[in-house]
């Protein structure tokens, strides 16, 4: 026994040895729910005697069984073990079924119809009837009936006079009738008909001692009343499950079966394991942020065991693709920033549906990252995919055989495999491609030998024309490759051809087609992007015979580079290691290292189809407590569609974004050893995170601004500005060495977007505005010597100031006032203030202002690291030190810093800010709050406020800058 308890904590122990008839064991994520089942299933067998044979344990795929019974084995042996009937309860069903299914008409030999079976069935019985119903819909429509536990008798006789039922009914009689003829029953008749039998013959389980449902929480109705009748005789049951991870309403399962079993047995008793062994404190404060808003369901604890560790991340992308390019480039830089302690098998995206995955799964193959997916095909792999970039193939390039051969006749068009085989026999033996020998035989230039029936030759022809159509429009609009899309899908009737080939799930079809479409959308501003640059950029003359590469043709190259990532080949007992994509449905029960949930937003999670916005909350939840270390929530301004979003309903709550950082964190040496011990692995050295971290550009997540908005040096692209008019820089992430004028722009990297060549861009600004504003400059003095004057100005906008303003006092001249207006308005917007180039203005009559620089932060505090914020709101009365803003990391740490400033040559005036002294004695701030972000500070409340030359300050809140709490 001492055996069977070792390594439980103290919850765990009590449902392992609970002598409780019936038992309910509440287990949220990662608290070791498995491992209390089986050790109590060796409970029963060890301390109570019970035989294995009568116990019974069902579980919901029949991967859980497999690990189940491994895990029973340590305990009991493997002789034992086999003895135990443990299966999905489909299993357990048919089991007993085929031991006792003659006492209710069964044969001995039945069989079991699958999917396909029960779809041919449906078909047909609805051609026959001439029925109007859709034979997909009307299958599923069967088997919810079935799980609610209604027979085709039942159902028949509350059928009211509505055509549409009355219809439903005769089909859903006549396919039982086919399945009883066929002496078959379907996955939905095995729970049903068991359910009939130990109705009926309740000795069938006589022999049952002891019953252990895993994930309880997914069970419906049908598998709730079989659960009763399997332990009908001594009525010892437990159950483990967590309401909070009830994610299958759709699939007919009922949360409410928790109550119910309460209800049916009133001595049941209720266990809580509270403790998680998966997770860090951070994670689980958020994630149970998240799951109490649903305010209707039991209010539970969930203690972490692990270290608070690192807060997760909600960030805000501009667009899909930038969201799937950020999160390629976190997984990279956290590789490198932990000295390769993470593998790539140790990161995975978890998406709300799974035709999300399209712009993800090109960012990861551009960047050479392998991946595949759990339960699902990759992207580039989905049939409609692959037949859509066939057609664009054949469009590009005609000589394309393969392509050809694959999409003329889909859809449809009469041309059958043999013909297309005759086709190509007789294209090869004259020395042409297919497509020439087809498109001579359209336009009536040539003949072909291969026998074409009168379907065939109308097919061909309609086939010719669509290619035909298509490479005009192409050589019309060479950039139009959406619109060129818009067409095909409209000539070849693809909505229309996918609903009737795969009518399950035409929907989810379409939405592959509709992300693909995206991607064309992607691929025309990119290439309006590049056509722009290569416009304002000189360059060498393209030399002659050169052909620039089409939009489509690039396109498909892109393409067919992100469907080439092929899966690393590992050796003999070497591990694969490869990104992982997943549906969060098919997630529930795994975990990793770092996870990442994209597209956060309203009308994907929640999706816009969802009939029941607390499962989906419950589906993040589940998502978000798959992390074990990391977690990253993130989501696009504009959706791969180009639809404007907004943030998820369930992320705007009240207090919700206190629990996340608007950006990836910062890791120290420190932080590497403590995410070490959370998963257990031997933690590099310093030496070995330096040399793994010394091949990043970017060593913190700073390139794209937290606003949401496209960074400054990409914005200027979009808004046609010219390469060298940007300097890398936006407000609300750069370094405090620009606003000291402290930054070496020889250094790679160092303006915060790893661009080599900053110093050669903001030299040849500082020469083009050089001489704008001397030129500006000739005409304003030749106008002053004329008598003329400057001209009224419009009054400028609220805080942007002029130079003179900017220290307090007015410039005495019109014509400093007119050269201040044109230092402030002439200059690029999205050159910062600090950085534009000063014009020589020693002949002009300013106001004679002179400062000294700040001295540069203390070493002792440019090597402090900081720690992680604060969870929860702590109210100290005073502050005795300032807390210094660390740009780039996750959270501020308090310093007590005596800043000193020389003003020794500056006028002691009231006029000049910067004139005045700065006190090192304690200052009383206001009850202290913690920051939500890195750009909510404590500074703000001793900072001076004055104009910022027309930049919004950087170190505003997330409020001041549109967000929500």
């Amino acid at each position: 026994m001492d055996g069977i308890l070792t390594g439980l904590n103290t919850a765990q122990r009590t449902a392992v040895t609970s002598e409780a008839s019936v038992l309910q064991v509440l287990a949220p994520p990662g608290s070791g729910k498995t491992k209390t089942l089986t050790a109590r299933v060796a409970c029963f067998i060890a301390h109570r005697q019970l035989k294995p044979w009568n116990i019974i344990v069902c579980t919901f795929t029949v991967k859980a069984a497999r690990e189940m019974q491994e895990r029973i084995r340590g305990f009991v042996g493997d002789q034992v073990a086999k003895k135990l009937k443990i299966g999905t309860f489909h299993g357990i069903a048919l089991r007993y079924l085929r031991q006792y299914g003659r006492h209710v008409g069964l044969g001995d030999n039945f069989g079991v119809a699958d999917t396909t079976d029960s779809k041919a069935i449906v078909k047909r019985i609805i051609a026959q009837t001439q029925s109007e119903l859709d034979p997909a819909a009307t299958r599923s429509r069967i088997s919810t009936q079935k799980s609610k536990g209604v027979s085709a008798e039942q159902f028949a006789s509350t059928v009211s006079k509505n055509v549409e039922q009355r219809d439903f009914s005769q089909v859903f009689s006549l396919y039982q009738a086919q399945l009883k003829a066929c002496n078959l029953l379907d996955y939905d008749d095995l729970l049903l008909v068991c359910v009939e039998l130990l109705r009926s013959h309740p000795e069938c389980v006589a022999n049952v001692e002891a019953l252990l449902v895993d994930e309880f929480q997914d069970t419906n109705g049908v598998q709730y009343e079989l659960m009763s009748l399997l332990a009908q005789r001594r009525n010892v049951i437990t159950i483990v499950g967590d309401p909070d991870q009830s994610i299958y309403g759709w699939r007919s399962a009922e949360i409410r079966n928790l109550g119910r079993m309460k209800e049916q047995w009133s001595d049941t008793l209720t266990v809580n394991l509270e403790e998680n062994y998966r997770s860090s404190g951070a994670i689980l404060h958020a994630a149970q942020k998240i799951i109490e808003q649903d305010e209707s369901r039991p209010p539970k604890k969930l203690q972490a065991t692990h270290s608070i560790g690192q807060r997760p991340v909600l960030r805000k992308l501009p667009q899909a693709r930038h969201e799937a390019d950020w999160l390629t480039s976190e997984i990279k830089r956290m590789r490198a920033l932990t000295g390769n302690m993470l593998e790539l098998s140790d990161f995975a995206v978890l998406l709300r549906s799974a035709a999300l995955s399209r712009p993800i799964e090109t960012s990861l193959g551009a960047a050479g990252m392998p991946y595949r997916m759990i339960g699902g095909m990759k992207f580039y792999d989905r049939v409609e995919v692959k037949m859509l970039l066939d057609y664009l193939r054949v469009i590009d390039q005609p000589s394309h055989n393969e392509a050809l051969s694959r999409v003329i006749n889909v859809p449809s068009r009469k041309v059958g495999d043999k013909t297309v085989e005759g086709l190509q026999r007789e294209a090869s033996r004259k020395g042409i491609s297919l497509w020439t020998l087809i498109l001579g035989f359209a336009q009536g230039r040539a003949k072909v030998t291969t026998n074409l029936n009168a379907s065939a030759q109308r097919g061909v022809e309609q086939f010719v024309n669509v290619v035909l159509t298509l490479q005009k429009k192409l050589a019309a609009e060479p950039s139009g490759l959406y619109e060129l899309f818009a067409q095909l899908h409209k000539m070849i009737g693809l909505q229309e051809y996918l609903k009737t080939k795969y009518p399950d799930d035409h929907e989810t079809r379409w939405s592959n087609v509709e992300e693909l479409m995206a991607m064309a959308i992607d691929a025309q501003v990119q290439a309006n992007t590049e056509s722009g640059r290569e416009e304002e950029v000189d360059g060498p003359p393209t030399s002659e015979g050169a052909v620039d590469e089409s939009a489509l043709t690039a396109f498909l190259a892109n393409a067919a580079l992100a469907a080439s990532i092929d899966e690393k080949t590992a050796g003999e007992g070497e591990k694969t290691h490869q990104v992982i994509i997943s549906t969060i449905h098919a997630a529930k029960g795994l975990e990793w290292p770092v996870v990442f949930i994209p597209a956060c937003y309203e009308g994907s999670i929640p999706h816009s189809r969802a009939e029941d916005n607390d499962e989906e909350r419950r589906l993040l939840y589940v998502g978000m407590t798959r992390a074990q270390a990391m977690l990253y929530l993130s989501y696009p301004g504009k959706s791969t569609r180009q639809e404007d979003t907004t943030m998820s309903s369930f992320l705007e709550q009240p207090g919700v974004f206190s629990f996340f950082e608007e950006h990836g964190p910062s890791i120290s040496h420190a932080e590497v050893q403590s995410l070490a011990v959370t998963l257990r692995r031997e933690c590099p050295d310093a030496a070995a995170i330096t040399a793994s971290a010394a091949s990043l550009d970017l060593h913190e997540d700073n390139y794209w601004p937290l606003t949401g908005e496209m960074p400054f040096t990409e914005a200027s692209w979009q808004d046609g500005a010219h390469q060298n008019s940007t300097i890398p820089v936006f407000g609300n992430a750069r370094s405090a060495s620009w606003a000291n004028n402290t930054i070496d722009l020889t250094e790679p990297g160092a303006s915060g977007f790893g661009f080599t060549s900053v110093k050669d861009r903001f030299q040849n600004l500082m020469e083009e505005q050089e001489e704008k504003q001397t030129l500006k400059l000739d005409r304003l003095a030749s106008k002053h010597q004329n008598g003329q004057g400057p001209k009224g100005k419009k009054r400028q906008i609220e805080g942007q100031g002029s130079i003179a303003t900017f220290f307090g006092k007015k410039p005495k001249t019109t014509e400093a006032l007119e050269l201040a207006t044109i230092e402030t308005t002439e200059l690029p917007v999205s050159l910062p203030p600090h950085a534009r180039p000063l014009r020589d203005i020693s002949n002009i009559d300013l106001p004679q202002v002179s400062w000294t620089q700040p001295q540069s932060k203390p070493t002792s505090l440019l090597a402090h690291k900081p720690r992680t914020a604060p969870l929860h709101k702590r109210q100290p009365t005073t502050c005795e030190s300032v807390r210094q803003p660390v740009h780039g990391g996750g959270s501020f740490t308090s310093a007590s810093v005596a800043v000193t400033v020389d003003h020794s040559n500056a006028p002691d005036t009231d006029a000049n800010p910067r004139s005045r002294s700065v006190s090192t004695a304690p200052v009383a701030l206001p009850p202290f709050k913690p920051p939500a972000s890195l750009h909510t500070t404590s500074m703000q409340a001793v900072a001076a406020r004055g104009p910022t030359l027309g930049m919004r300050r950087s170190m505003q809140g997330w409020s001041a800058r549109g967000g929500k709490r």
